[in-house]
């Protein structure tokens, strides 16, 4: 099984305690190619590639992912999702604002703050353990549990991620909205 973890990356700077944590708890879902989505993430991808258990580096260095935007790095995940069976990112604030609008575009169920992993298709949660659909998943990992990365190896940085223009995937979306005045209301 493949997948596909976002490292945590905020203003070009890897967060390796959270995206090492993330990359411990989910090898045991299988070959694990992390993407490094920012601007001027080069150095970021470098360091991620040094962790232990990371098979691949994608490296996707481009201003569209340089601000923080849920958007379009969630478009970049969707364009690379039909290579991976898992999409897992560290349950952090950046991370649990774009993986379920992932889930949204895959029509997939996003289980957050996992605490471990049984198999393949049965995760552990502080509220209730999940059964997958069978489906592609995307999960946030919880970095409480799980062990300190170990950096005895290198893999193989990739740059071969295209940015994906959020405005060419998807129509805008107009929302209307009205306002009743104060005094329409009765108590």
């Amino acid at each position: 099984m493949a997948v596909l973890l976002l490292a945590e990356i905020v203003a070009g700077e890897i967060s390796l305690d959270q995206t090492g944590k993330a990359v411990t708890a989910s090898a045991a879902l299988g070959d694990i190619t992390v993407l490094c989505a920012s601007a001027g993430c080069g150095d970021a991808a470098k360091a991620v590639a040094t962790l232990d258990g990371v098979a691949k580096v994608l490296c996707a260095d481009d201003a569209a992912y340089g601000n923080g935007l849920a958007e379009p790095v969630a478009d970049l995940i969707v364009s690379l999702a039909g290579d991976y069976d898992h999409i897992v990112a560290p349950a952090t604030s950046h991370a649990k604002n774009i993986l379920p609008r992932v889930a949204a575009l895959l029509d997939v169920m996003v289980i957050s703050d996992i605490t471990g992993i049984v198999d393949a298709d049965t995760f552990e949660r502080p509220i209730f353990a999940d059964v997958s659909s069978g489906r592609s998943e995307v999960c946030t990992l919880s970095s409480t549990h799980s062990d300190r990365p170990e950096f005895p190896a290198a893999a193989t940085v990739s740059t071969d991620a295209e940015p994906v223009s959020p405005a060419a995937s998807k129509p805008a979306v107009r929302i209307e909205t009205t306002f009743l005045p104060s005094d329409d209301f009765t108590v």
